[in-house]
């Protein structure tokens, strides 16, 4: 299997801007009409951890994607196991309705990644679950009818491992599902596919020159256009014994073909990097996050901006982890998650949150459950009101992990 193994294992931010005109001063009357000024939603400043349901029959549970319609309607997905090494897996679906988290029944048995609502009545989710007749790992896409959800039916690359790690959606009859499969040599190769109302149907993403291995990690659609941005990472040459250093791969949909833009360039003496999440205001405005290879061999988060014309990396807290999350309210307010290692030599994994005000990226507070030392954040969403949730998991005594589930208003 082709992932890195953290405690959890991709969303879009909605970009808010309330424009105000301010009241003329004293003086004559203006001959122009007056420039609005942006009054910004006021930031929410502190993380409660919501309690999540459980369902008995399983020990351990992770939360790994996110969606929210509104501050009343939220959808959480990820999975179920009965232990360590047991494949018989159920996919994990959640709904908050305002008041509380309520588990909701579905079909799939595997893992799902990430959800992505267009309405109450039309809600999807990918991740991949294990083939009947072998160890393989196939793509899975499940739809929520507004009464119950049900498996749909995915083309399914190549001939081992598939799956899918992020899904968005630009209106109920344009989706988009983006992943990898293992090509031949079981090298993993980048899958997006597109559900056009009627059917799910692969869209060709070029991997670029020189290429041999890519996997998307995240999406999002930018809006108010017609374009979509993909990331995650690409591999270069044949890798000697099988292992060779990643670096950040970006596609964008043009609103007719997938191309690859030019990713930023890494931090001095960088070997590897990769972008799990990415979150887009308009078409000059998009933050992607994720980590990188340092020159020590330590894993280091890492933060890019696109303005319009290129990606380039913004300074950030060079924490020792990774990202895998972004989600934004507007310009002046992104959020992003992961986990940074603590501790002697960083001996505690412990979830994280990075503020964007504005100005600069910096460390802000992160929920955790009392008396936790362990714990990861997959995913962040905004909820339409200015707020945040995020979701990951935590090993609760036993060391076994559970659903984390957290909320910022």
């Amino acid at each position: 299997m082709w992932r890195k193994i953290v405690w959890a294992p991709l969303t879009l931010g909605l970009a808010l801007l309330l424009v105000a005109c301010g009241a003329p001063g004293a003086g004559p009357t203006p001959t122009g009409t007056p420039t609005p000024t942006k009054t910004p939603i006021p930031a929410c400043t502190t993380w409660r951890v919501i309690p999540s349901p459980t369902a008995t029959q399983y020990a351990q549970s992770r939360l790994s994607g996110l969606s929210a319609l509104s501050q009343a309607d939220v959808w959480a997905v990820g999975m179920n196991t009965a232990g360590e090494g047991n494949n018989l897996a159920a996919s994990l679906i959640e709904r908050w309705d305002g008041s509380a988290w309520r588990i909701v029944a579905n079909p799939g048995a595997g893992f799902l990644n990430s959800v992505a609502a267009v309405s109450p009545q039309d809600v999807w989710a990918v991740g991949y679950q294990l083939s009947t007749v072998s160890s393989a790992m196939w793509i899975l896409a499940e739809h929520w009818n507004g009464t119950q959800w049900s498996v749909v039916s995915t083309p399914i690359p190549g001939q081992t491992d598939s799956e899918f790690n992020s899904v968005v959606a630009q209106s109920a009859n344009s989706v988009w599902a983006a992943g990898y499969f293992n090509g031949l040599g079981f090298s993993p190769q980048p899958l997006i596919e597109r559900w056009d109302g009627s059917a799910w149907r692969v869209v060709n993403s070029p991997l670029p020159e020189g290429a041999t291995a890519g996997s998307f990690k995240a999406m999002s659609v930018v809006p108010g256009s017609s374009q979509v941005w993909a990331t995650g990472s690409v591999r270069y040459g044949a890798p000697p014994q099988g292992i060779g250093y990643f670096q950040p791969l970006i596609e964008r949909w043009d609103g007719s073909a997938w191309r690859i833009v030019a990713s930023p360039a890494l931090p001095a003496g960088a070997l590897a990097g990769e972008l799990n999440g990415v979150v887009a205001l308009s078409a000059t405005d998009a933050w992607a996050v994720g980590d990188y290879t340092a020159s020590d061999h330590t894993i280091r988060t890492l933060i890019a901006h696109w303005d319009g014309s290129s990606w380039k990396v913004v300074p950030s807290p060079n924490e020792w982890g990774s990202l895998s999350g972004v989600a934004a309210v507007g310009a002046r307010d992104a959020r992003a998650v992961g986990y940074h290692m603590t501790g002697a030599e960083g001996s505690a994994q412990i979830g994280i949150v990075e503020r964007w005000n504005g100005i600069a990226w910096s460390v802000a507070e992160s929920p955790t459950p009392q008396g936790v030392t362990h714990s990861s954040l997959a995913a962040i969403a905004t909820d339409g009101a200015g707020g945040y949730w995020a979701v990951g998991s935590y090993p609760d005594t036993d060391s076994v992990p559970q659903a984390l589930i957290a909320r910022c208003s």
